[in-house]
């Protein structure tokens, strides 16, 4: 990477880097347990984003696409909410 630019954003020291431990009793401690049970539920993403039989890629994608923006947005608003 001769780029200065690129070296300064993939500069491994400034990397966030998240907590991998909790402290048992804290709120982080059960949101982390209540991620984790969810991702361990068996869930088989496959199977979650597998077109429906009958439907057309176009339109089950838009829907998921919207879907997705409406998501987002609420989180940026609540986040510029409380940050203002």
């Amino acid at each position: 990477m001769s780029n200065p630019f690129l070296k300064q954003v993939f500069n491994k020291d400034k990397t966030f880097r998240p907590k991998r431990k909790f402290e048992p009793g804290t709120q982080r401690f059960e949101l982390h347990k209540k991620a984790q049970a969810s991702l361990n539920a068996g869930l088989d993403l496959k199977l979650a984003v597998q077109l429906p039989p009958g439907e057309e890629l176009s339109d089950w994608v838009a829907v998921h696409v919207v879907d997705f923006f409406n998501r987002i947005n609420l989180i940026y608003e609540m986040t510029a909410r409380m940050c203002h």
